[in-house]
């Protein structure tokens, strides 16, 4: 039990990470990072960012659609690990192991963290959705569709998965989503504030 907690924790930070890595990417292809990889995930996860980032040549530099591919990043890197590793569970037929727990925590945790992002967060605006809002709002309408077919690909996911694992995994992405719709919203405040 202890070894699959640990792995589901490996799991939720490597997405976490990776998410603000797209972040940093973008920022590094406009020169406002010098490392994308180098970005802050403290080991309880709140409040992860791209840091270092020179905000202040960013502010200077950056149109409102760049700031807006910027907020994307993040959420295309779920998507581009989420989706891919969701469609090698399906396809492939893995024995119950520790590898599958973890590709399938791996693969879950992209999807559950893209669609809050697309719709909790695009309904009660927030976080990467607010850089896309001031771009254009018109986007949150198609990106929100893309975060309700997100949604069936985890609902597919947990009623197709192994049936032992079905309520711990419920019951992870009920407090995730629940933690990151409350995360994301303080953060928003704590960066409007500072504004």
């Amino acid at each position: 039990m202890v070894v699959y907690f640990i792995l589901g924790y490996i799991a939720l930070y490597s997405v976490i990470w990776l998410h603000e890595v797209g972040h940093g990417m973008v920022y590094a292809k406009y020169k406002c990072k010098d490392n994308p990889f180098d970005v802050h995930v403290p080991l309880y996860l709140f409040f992860s960012t791209p840091n270092p980032v020179n905000r202040e040549k960013a502010s200077k530099i950056l149109s409102h659609r760049q700031i807006s591919y910027v907020g994307m990043g993040g959420i295309a890197v779920n998507i581009i690990f989420g989706i891919p590793s969701f469609i090698l569970l399906v396809y492939l037929n893995f024995p119950e192991s520790i590898f599958y727990y973890f590709l399938f925590s791996f693969s879950l945790f992209h999807l559950v963290e893209a669609a809050a992002y697309l719709v909790i967060s695009n309904i009660f605006l927030s976080s990467d959705m607010l850089l896309v809002h001031q771009y254009k709002p018109i986007l949150r309408i198609p990106l929100f569709i893309i975060g309700l077919v997100i949604i069936g690909l985890i609902s597919f996911m947990i009623m197709n998965g192994p049936e032992s694992w079905r309520l711990s995994f419920v019951i992870a992405i009920f407090l995730m989503t629940a933690c990151m719709v409350i995360g994301r919203i303080i953060f928003t405040k704590l960066q409007t504030a500072k504004a």
